[in-house]
């Protein structure tokens, strides 16, 4: 498995997608005892005073698994953008490489002359992920992100004036796909066909279900209209089995799930 990972690994670093960068080597120590997936969680990094020197750190533990039964070989961060200019990152393994039940981090310092306000962090990069029913796959960072529980970070950098507090700009969109993850449930998953799926929301909900393979194509698309407790049968039989991802979308958020057909 590896092996086929070190030979995607050095195709997209020939094209020039692995940056260095001007930290020393490690950038941070990694805390082996640190028990959260990512921490700290979300955009809680310390805020950036404007033109003082600045340094924090995130701390990686990559699942083996996630979602029950989606097994991680690696996921790779070619790069991270959307930093405030004069802020630099680096990684720790240098290469970027976090292979599943590894642990990691990512080091940020530097001092910005940027105007206050909440800077997005673009992670991008790939991962090489397992199931038992569509065997071993490539995403992308952001393909990987759509599915629920998937270990991708999501942070901002949040810049200050110096001596203002820090508030750090909440992620919104996240806090309410987590509220919708909660009141979805798909069952049986895997399935060798036909899939449950049950949104109860406690309130009258409009939106709509579609269901695409690896590829990005779309198998199954559904709209649906509930005072409160939507309950449908999604049946599959048509499809090859494998890995698909089920994304649910109404006015609250987006939240996605994977689903495996056998």
């Amino acid at each position: 498995m590896r092996n086929i990972f070190l030979t995607t690994f050095v195709f997209f670093a020939s094209l020039g997608f692995v940056f260095s960068q001007t930290f020393s080597n490690p950038p941070c120590v990694i805390a082996y005892n640190d028990t959260g997936l990512i921490t700290p969680f979300y955009d809680s990094l310390p805020c950036i005073e404007k033109g003082l020197p600045y340094s924090s750190s995130v701390q990686i533990s990559m699942p083996g698994i996630f979602n029950s039964s989606i097994i991680i070989d690696s996921l790779v961060i070619t790069s991270i953008t959307g930093l405030p200019t004069g802020i630099a990152y680096a990684q720790n393994p240098a290469s970027g490489v976090y292979y599943g039940d590894s642990s990691g981090c990512i080091a940020f310092a530097g001092t910005t002359a940027n105007d206050s306000g909440a800077y997005q962090l673009i992670f991008s990069g790939y991962a090489v992920i397992t199931t038992q029913s569509s065997g071993t796959h490539t995403f992308s960072l952001a393909q990987l992100a759509q599915i629920q529980d998937a270990p991708v970070p999501v942070y901002y950098l949040n810049v200050i004036n110096p001596g203002d507090s820090c508030f750090p700009q909440p992620v919104v969109a996240g806090v309410s796909n987590l509220i919708l993850a909660s009141q979805l449930s798909i069952y049986p998953n895997p399935s060798n066909g036909m899939f449950s799926v049950e949104l109860n929301t406690g309130k009258a909900t409009t939106g709509d279900i579609s269901i695409s393979d690896v590829t990005g194509r779309i198998v199954y698309s559904q709209s649906f209209n509930t005072s409160g407790l939507f309950k449908s049968i999604v049946t599959l039989n048509h499809c090859a089995q494998g890995l698909y991802l089920l994304q649910l979308k109404t006015a609250e958020g987006v939240v996605s799930k994977s689903i495996s057909l056998q």
